[in-house]
């Protein structure tokens, strides 16, 4: 297995090997649902990550055959207005990171590939110094997730430098959150595991 960075020409299999994901939403509300990761895989530039703030990782067979995904982006509510202030959402873009996509393809699954995947995501946003990763999941993988380190609540909590404490609930799912920096921690705030100190430099 050999694994890469996407490029937009890999535009197709990555939204086939996204769409392998349960979102959860209408069949027919899925294209829409994956737009913007080809709209995504356009950008790029000579930062740290595949494309400007996105992360977009292939895994292949031997063959070269695209078997997995990754996507990783800003998180969906970090452009929603009224989740946290402007210049503190616009800091988090480049401190925490959302895992939008884990997919292998099914006769691919159960050989470390995601895995593989998601370890290496990881290694390429800590070197690039992000706080957290975090994802949101089905409740059935919740052991996964744990086992590679991740904590998994019914809600994602994240404590702001203004005092504030952004709680989001996803009907359906779970979250899960893994801190890459050693001036970020999980800690228990108003009975709820949190993120803390994603901001801190």
């Amino acid at each position: 297995m050999r694994i890469r960075t996407a490029t937009p020409a890999d535009g197709d299999t990555v939204i086939e090997l996204a769409s392998l994901v349960d979102l959860q939403v209408p069949s027919e509300a899925v294209p829409s649902a994956l737009a913007p990761m080809r709209f995504a895989l356009t950008a790029t530039d000579d930062g740290p990550l595949s494309h400007r703030e996105n992360h977009f990782l292939i895994a292949e067979d031997r063959d070269g055959f695209p078997v997995g995904t990754i996507v990783c982006g800003p998180p969906n509510w970090i452009t929603k207005p009224g989740r946290a202030p402007g210049l503190v959402r616009r800091r988090l873009v480049h401190r925490l990171s959302t895992v939008h996509a884990l997919a292998v393809r099914p006769e691919h699954r159960r050989r470390g590939i995601a895995r593989a995947l998601l370890q290496q995501a990881e290694a390429t946003f800590r070197e690039a110094e992000y706080a957290a990763l975090t994802l949101r999941h089905e409740r059935e993988l919740t052991g996964f997730y744990q086992r590679l380190g991740y904590t998994s609540s019914n809600r994602l909590s994240l404590a702001l430098p203004t005092g504030e404490l952004l709680t989001l609930v996803d009907r359906g799912w779970k979250h899960a959150f893994k801190v890459l920096s050693p001036s970020a921690s999980i800690s228990t705030v108003q009975g709820l595991p949190t993120i803390t100190g994603a901001l801190s430099d």
